[in-house]
């Protein structure tokens, strides 16, 4: 961390009853219309969460206060633009400095309303953009909404990093190197995946290419899934799982603990179903009846598989934690399922961005996939076969799916909505699902060896 900070750091330490107060304060300069331009935002707001870190402050309230005053800034700087949208440019330093302005119009003219979402995490514009919003005369309700929506992501965004730190400083130790290896292996993985998709969806461009790409990747699928579903009742890989899940154990470190049970929780049935219903409420929004019976169907077509394979088989669990689930291990559910409420978002949504833009969020569903199926393995809740089968049941759905859209396309559906659904459907499930019970749900992960 700058020295230059390092005061405050001390100071906030020191007076701890002050910290929240500084980051609802930060993020709400930060936010501010031209304050927010000379503010040294980031710095700032990676040294309150530092500190809030090596206090123990709960990272709830450490988020709410970051997302209080970032709301409030936003706000303002838009009912400034909204009030004086006629003199805005003759304000200084806008009189000066006319680019400013011209840059987030220009931003605003392009994206519209995801222009806010974006704008949140992009320096140069981010003071700016509620400002132009106002100026443009937006709906001030279209703006709130987005504006609490962004505002959820941005504040983990920024404050996590800063407590993360912080709570190292304190905790058991820092990570070692087989930390680092396991949590970059979910990354590689999952980046290495969406660098294969991204081939084909380059190189093989006739719809008829495409239709055998599918066709034979569900395939290999399939033989793969059968010839895991044998392979996996031998010794010698019953033994491999065994290891692997000792090893997974020797992982366990408190807060990542926290990051995988958080998002591990998110995975099960009524968080789920919550995400499932949004997002088809979106869709038909939209007046895309093809496009949400699309992800209906497909979401009941895996869950229904997915039943049905884990009572044909029947697989134990590893017991290697206090209160395993009582559901079946074989294969995977929240593999299964993450991938494919998430490819099939893929599919349906990710023709309606921007090809620039399609690559970085293909990687970014492909790592968050892979992550979801890390934390199965860190938690000691799956065998890796487990996982395997997860992943491959996932990837025949949805070539299936893929199959059916080639033959029968659907209508251009708009992202932004079915990424707010998503958002919110995220947020409800936190506060009512997790955090509430977060302590009992700690207790049933426990483990029930050390080694």
């Amino acid at each position: 961390m700058d020295a230059t900070f390092e005061p405050l750091v001390r100071w906030l330490g020191e007076h701890q009853d002050w910290i929240l107060i500084s980051i609802a304060l930060i993020s709400f300069l930060e936010s501010l219309a031209i304050v927010g331009i000379v503010v040294p935002g980031v710095a700032l707001l990676f040294a309150a969460g530092t500190a809030a870190g090596s206090t123990g402050l709960d990272p709830v309230w450490v988020l709410f206060a970051a997302f209080c005053g970032a709301v409030a800034g936003d706000g303002l700087s838009f009912l400034l633009g909204y009030r004086y949208h006629g003199k805005i440019r003759q304000i200084p330093p806008f009189r000066t400095r006319p680019e400013w302005i011209e840059k987030g119009e220009r931003f605003f003219r392009k994206y519209g309303l995801m222009g806010i979402v974006i704008g949140r995490f992009v320096g140069p514009i981010r003071p700016v953009m509620p400002l132009v919003a106002g100026f443009m005369q937006m709906k001030p309700a279209s703006f709130i909404t987005v504006n609490m929506l962004s505002a959820i992501a941005w504040a983990p965004f920024y404050l996590m990093p800063g407590y993360l730190v912080g709570a190292s400083l304190e905790a058991e130790g820092a990570l070692s190197g087989r930390h680092l290896l396991f949590l970059a292996g979910m990354v590689i993985s999952g980046w290495l995946l969406a660098q294969l998709l991204w081939w084909c969806h380059d190189h093989i461009r006739q719809r008829r290419n495409k239709l055998m790409l599918a066709l034979v990747a569900g395939s290999a699928c399939l033989a793969l899934f059968i010839t895991v579903s044998q392979i996996m009742q031998l010794d010698s890989i019953i033994a491999l799982n065994q290891r692997f899940g000792l090893w997974a154990l020797s992982l366990r470190h408190s807060w990542l603990d926290d990051f995988f049970i958080g998002l591990t929780q998110l995975g099960y049935r009524e968080p789920m179903t919550l995400w499932g219903v949004m997002v088809t409420v979106a869709l038909l929004l939209q007046r895309n009846l093809y496009g949400a019976g699309l992800w209906v169907g497909t979401l009941l077509l895996g869950q229904t598989l997915l039943y049905g394979l884990k009572h044909l088989f029947a697989w134990q669990r590893p017991a290697l934690i206090a209160m395993p689930p009582d559901s079946y291990a074989y294969p995977s559910g929240h593999t299964t399922m993450s991938l494919i409420f998430l490819g099939t978002l893929a599919i349906l949504c990710l023709p309606g961005v921007s090809g620039n833009r399609q690559k970085a969020i293909l990687s970014g569903l492909c790592i968050l996939i892979t992550t979801v199926a890390g934390s199965r393995l860190y938690l000691t809740v799956h065998w890796p076969t487990d996982i395997l089968g997860g992943l491959l049941l996932g990837g025949m759905v949805l070539a299936l799916l893929y199959t059916v859209v080639l033959k029968y396309p659907f209508r251009t559906i708009s992202p932004l909505p079915v990424v707010l659904a998503s958002v919110a459907a995220w947020l409800i499930s936190l506060l009512v699902w997790v955090i509430p019970h977060y302590s009992d749900i700690l207790n049933r992960y426990l483990p029930i060896i050390l080694v």
